[in-house]
């Protein structure tokens, strides 16, 4: 992942969880204090998708039949998810750019009334 401003080109991956309003995944550039929000890839959403929808499946028919061999398949899901995102990132997603500029997406089209 590119984990550079999209302002500034400044590389701001090493910001904390608490820095970072949740609600709309948007945090502040240390350098050039402009906002910027999370850009989130496809792939990464159905990957969260598809592993939650796995580990809620599991978990719910090993509740039904009481099979502990299915509870651990629904904790091998979940692991498998917690490894298979970092792997993207470095392989596949290699220049994906990790924010965006909010700026951007904001400013008016040319030929826009306003």
């Amino acid at each position: 992942m590119d984990y550079r401003c999209p302002d500034c080109g400044s590389n701001i991956a090493k910001r904390r969880l608490s820095e970072t309003v949740l609600v709309g995944l948007e945090i502040e550039c240390p350098h050039c204090k402009n906002v910027v929000r999370h850009n989130i890839h496809r792939i990464e959403a159905g990957i969260v998708m598809l592993n939650f929808a796995a580990i809620v499946g599991l978990a719910a028919i090993a509740y039904w039949l009481q099979s502990r061999d299915l509870v651990i398949a629904a904790v091998g899901a979940a692991m498998f998810g917690a490894l298979a995102l970092p792997l993207i990132e470095r392989t596949y997603l290699r220049h994906w750019p990790r924010y965006a500029s909010i700026a951007s997406a904001t400013k008016p089209q040319r030929g826009d009334a306003g």
